[in-house]
């Protein structure tokens, strides 16, 4: 008997992950996409989210006083992890 080895399939997204202030919220939008994520930072700093699609995000970093906002644009690739700064 043949046993057939199993499909391995090929990861299409990206991830991002950083580092920031507890309280700061961090928004994703991708204009060309329609992928929008908010999160707001917990305690320890750290923030990642997973399966986002490749294409270019504007990242916005908003302090959680509501003060003004510091964008980032980034570009994800296939199966790549952008830090943000």
């Amino acid at each position: 008997m043949l046993a057939s080895a199993p499909a391995l399939a090929q990861s299409s997204s990206s991830n991002i992950t950083g580092e920031g202030v507890a309280g700061e919220t961090i928004v994703v939008d991708g204009p060309d996409n329609g992928f929008h994520r908010e999160i707001k930072i917990k305690k320890d700093g750290k923030f990642s989210i997973r399966r986002v699609p490749t294409g270019a995000y504007t990242v916005l970093r908003v302090p959680p006083d509501g003060g003004t906002p510091k964008a980032q644009t980034i570009y994800l690739q296939v199966g790549s992890t952008a830090k943000i700064q």
